[in-house]
């Protein structure tokens, strides 16, 4: 048939001149269907009384879904199918259930259900084919659609409506269209809003005011277990007992009101019941629970249909944007038109966009109210998974589009899912008042969030000791808490890169339900059943017990996820840790309880699978780590300083690109923190940062470079009052730095070396220490005579390029002993750490001091360039000799003005004056020896 021209918009109904022969035909038939469906005489089909309405309604179903695409038929369309439709839904728009005719002025034509069905049938093609036509009826249909679900309208309308709903629900682009034509409008009905909002007060009217009705099973029905009782608070019909067996049926429980959950469709699709009872004449029987199950999939159908649009979508233009780009970023391979390109599919993005974050704005309140209530009411674990996987998804979608305020919104619901009711946490419950604040508004009326049930119709899978601060005694955990936990795992491993601030809402739910179920920080940061430190233990099932591993396993691996994160991502996750590690910290103040110690484990697991990149996060992490390790409660401190420790070790070891031996900044970075916390007085952080650098020296000795000072400052730092097992530890450090890695030390770190050497003689909290310590100079002078050559060549190299910064700097170099060699200020710097040890007040100290200095002079002085002994002698020598003579006629003086006194003070000082006369005779024998062997190195200098 050829194709007809275009139906002209006049007013004559009985014939249209324009129309080929076949479609005027079409057009007449279809023009008398509708005269003779409203009562009206036909104007083609002569001789046709009347037609039973029901068939006329069946007739226009069919021609409007089997011929959608026959132009003839628009204008009858707007003229005659929309008015006819809306006439004949008066019934069912004015009729209130329960209300008496004597109320009103005239009576109420009681809706007839094989009209009203039919209608809706029509009203379903009406918008799926003829939308783009019929914008303005379509909105008068749908918001009718929306009147139906009123609690005041009959069951079975309530019923029809809800399966019409179903059907738009499974069509996202259709309800695209429905909020770019209504909703994003200025003036005109927010349609698309207000079928969500509709959806969840509908549910929330099942739970509020429950049917009383005959509830058998209706034969179409297929696969449903629809029960004949209705719910009460004092029996529940939901377990089925034959024989010695019991059968629980999946249902919603609300504040006494039982729901069954019915098989009603198949997910994806809008398998109705109602809808295709053409034969029935008498409104039917709706089995409880099967509007509750209608609504229930509307809403996983809705959720699922516009999240996988709009992230398809979004998907493809990211793509494409990224294509042209890479196509385009070349210059001398772009032209104007793949500029153009780039900026028409920008544009495009933009628009798409609005579209997008408004259908999301438009329904996400709506959801997020009937999801949670549904949540609260769910006995079935498939339906509860169902709810979470919906909750899940929007927070992703919501994260993805940057709508920050829906996004929390869905994941605190998840959240508050996880932890017991009315669990006191901060955040969540800031979160949720700012929500309850919201109502969402419905055909005009403002319908608040339900508050959920503090009853449990799960199972308790463990009962814990809630974390500090918290009302005192026990929490229960059901499995409901723990299937949501699981959601919450996913959510934050799947979706990580767009959870931004609400890390935050994450992370502190995880650290209280860990806690909870009694997982402690092991070795690395992983989580551990553990015993806890006081109080009452953990009680957990058989099942729980057996999933700890895996719920601890799933935890590591959110955090080792953390590797794919972005850099900004990984920022929100490290402050995220960082805050509730200051939180645990506050509440470990003045508190006896074991603190909880989940952020700073997780903080250590996130550094060290982020090595690649850890210059970006170090600052953050171990500036928070020296914080944690200056905390007063051991335990904190004491995780603090192995996590810090943990990742400087891990960062030397990590093969990075470039290699540390030619990064010294990365390598510098990775040990500082090791030398700040010799700013922290707590001796088992001490010990913790001198094991450390043990172990470091063990494995990385040979490969530490440039970072030689920082290591070396660290041993010297201890001081006498930090107690013998410190100095011990730090004194073990440096021998093995003597013994085994003065070759691969660069030999500007030689004179550290020396003074961190001479510093332990020094110490008076152990005589073996100092007296090792002087043996260990002697070692080092023996290093410096064997390797002189070498040594010398590269302190003169050096010596160079700091001469020449100075001179670009316009100043002096400045260094001990100038204008001596470097080779020779190394010698003066030993002799001069000798030399302080020869006046230690211990006698031992002084002995073993004065010898090993006249034998390092004299066996290795030949070394020195001959302008460099003027300052042997007077710096060193005399400057000895004085020092020693001064503190022999210091104990002259003591004993004298001591008079006679104790006689014990009196011996000691006797004894002290007498020791202080043999050290000032061997100092100046051994002074003497070195005149007499250098006689012809003196004589120059007079």
């Amino acid at each position: 048939v050829d194709q007809p021209a275009a139906v002209q918009g006049n007013s004559n109904r009985r014939s249209v001149s324009t129309l080929k022969p076949c479609a005027k035909d079409a057009y007449m038939l279809f023009q008398d269907l509708c005269q003779l469906v409203n009562a009206d005489a036909p104007y083609w089909l002569v001789g046709m009384t009347e037609m039973t309405r029901t068939f006329g309604l069946e007739l226009l179903e069919s021609v409007l879904n089997d011929f959608p695409h026959h132009q003839e038929f628009s204008f009858l369309l707007k003229e005659r199918v929309c008015p006819l439709v809306i006439k004949l839904f008066s019934p069912n728009i004015k009729f209130r259930q329960g209300s008496t005719t004597s109320s009103s002025p005239a009576p109420v034509e009681k809706p007839y259900f094989p009209i009203c069905m039919r209608l809706l049938r029509v009203v379903s093609v009406l918008i799926k084919q003829f939308y783009s036509l019929l914008v303005t009826e379509c909105e008068i249909f749908l918001s009718l659609l929306v009147k139906f679900l009123d609690a005041d309208k009959p069951q079975w309308l309530r019923a029809v409506a809800v399966e019409s709903i179903h059907r738009l629900c499974v069509q996202p682009q259709l309800l695209r269209s429905f909020c770019q034509s209504y909703d994003m409008k200025q003036h005109s009905t927010k349609v698309f809003r207000d079928i969500v909002n509709a959806l969840g007060s509908f549910i929330q009217s099942l739970f509020l005011v429950p049917s009383t009705g005959n509830t058998s099973a209706t034969p179409n029905q297929t696969g449903s277990n629809a029960s004949g009782n209705t719910g009460s608070a004092q029996t529940n019909p939901g377990v089925l007992g034959m024989g010695g067996g019991a059968t629980v049926l999946p249902a919603f429980e609300y504040r006494g009101t039982w729901i069954p959950i019915l098989n009603v469709t198949v997910q994806g699709s809008a398998k109705a019941t109602y809808l295709e009872m053409l034969d029935k004449v008498e409104p039917p029987t709706i089995p409880e629970g099967y509007a509750m199950s209608v609504a229930f999939h509307c809403l996983l159908d809705l959720v699922r249909g516009i999240t996988t649009m709009i992230e398809g979508e979004l998907g493809e233009a990211e793509t494409v944007i990224q294509t042209t780009t890479e196509a385009t970023s070349l210059p001398a391979q772009s032209s104007e038109q793949d500029l153009q390109s780039v900026s028409d599919q920008s544009e495009k993005e933009l628009v798409s966009r609005a579209v997008w974050e408004e259908m999301v704005n438009a329904c996400w309140c709506g959801l997020l109210a009937a999801l949670s209530l549904l949540l609260d009411a769910s006995t079935d674990e498939a339906a509860t998974e169902n709810i979470l996987k919906a909750e899940l998804t929007m927070a992703a979608l919501c994260g993805r589009l940057g709508l920050v305020t829906s996004r929390d919104a869905f994941i605190t619901a998840i959240c508050k899912g996880s932890l017991p009711p009315h669990y006191a946490l901060t955040v969540l419950n800031s979160t949720t008042a700012a929500l309850s604040s919201k109502s969402y508004s419905i055909q005009g009326q403002n319908v608040q969030m339900i508050s959920p049930s503090s009853e449990s119709h799960q199972q308790v899978v463990a009962v814990g000791q809630p974390l500090a601060l918290q009302p005192q005694g026990t929490v229960m955990l059901t499995s409901k808490n723990i299937q949501c936990m699981r959601t919450l795992l996913n959510l934050a491993h799947f979706h990580g890169a767009v959870l931004g601030t609400s890390w935050q809402l994450v992370l502190a739910t995880l650290q209280h339900l860990v806690w909870i179920l009694g997982l402690k920080p092991s070795v690395g940061g992983a989580l551990k059943p553990g015993r806890a430190v006081e109080g009452p233990s953990t009680v957990l099932t058989t099942a729980v017990m057996t999933d700890l591993p895996s719920i601890s396993s799933m935890i590591s691996k959110l955090f080792e996820n953390s590797q794919y994160l972005d850099d900004v991502s990984l920022h929100h996750l490290i402050n995220a840790l960082c805050s509730l590690s200051l939180e645990a910290m506050d509440m470990a103040y003045g508190n006896n309880k074991e603190p909880s110690l989940f952020a700073v484990a997780k903080l250590l697991e996130t550094g060290l699978v982020n090595m690649r990149r850890i210059e970006i996060l170090w600052r953050p992490l171990t500036g928070h780590l020296l914080e944690v390790c200056q905390h007063p409660n051991s335990r904190m401190r004491e995780w603090g300083a192995e996590a810090l420790t943990s990742l400087i070790k891990a960062g030397l070891t990590f093969r990075h690109d470039p290699p540390l031996s030619q990064n010294q900044r990365l390598q510098l970075l990775l040990l500082n923190p090791l030398k700040e916390l010799s700013n922290i007085s707590h001796p088992d952080i001490r010990i913790k940062q001198l094991e450390c650098v043990l172990q470091i020296l063990q494995s990385q000795g040979d490969s530490l470079g440039p970072g030689w000072p920082l290591v070396l400052g660290v041993m010297g730092a201890i001081q006498s009052d930090q107690g013998e097992s410190l100095i011990r530890t730090a004194f073990q450090c440096l021998q093995l730095v003597v013994t085994d890695f003065l070759p691969t030390m660069p030999c500007t770190c030689l004179q550290i070396v020396v003074e961190v050497a001479g510093s332990f003689g020094l110490h008076n909290q152990e005589l073996n220490i100092s007296l090792t310590s002087i043996g260990l100079l002697w070692n080092i002078s023996d290093y410096f005579f064997q390797r002189g050559e070498i040594i010398e060549k590269e302190l003169n190299k050096e010596e160079a390029v700091l001469q020449k910064q100075a001179e670009e700097k316009g100043v002096l170099l400045n260094r001990p002993f100038y204008p001596a060699s470097p080779f020779d200020c190394l010698w003066l710097c030993l002799y001069a750490k000798l030399g302080e040890l020869c006046v230690d007040p211990r006698p031992a100290v002084r002995k073993s001091a004065g010898q090993t200095l006249f034998s390092t002079i004299g066996a290795h002085g030949t070394l020195l360039q001959h302008s460099t002994w003027h300052t042997v002698i007077w710096k060193v020598l005399f400057h000895l000799l004085d020092r020693v003579r001064e503190s022999s006629t210091t104990a002259d003086k003591e004993k004298i003005e001591s008079g006679g006194g104790n006689i014990l003070i009196h011996h000691s000082r006797d004894t002290a004056e007498k020791q202080w006369a043999e050290t000032w005779v061997l100092t100046l024998a051994g002074v003497a020896r070195i005149f007499n062997t250098r006689r012809y190195l003196l004589q120059p200098l007079g």
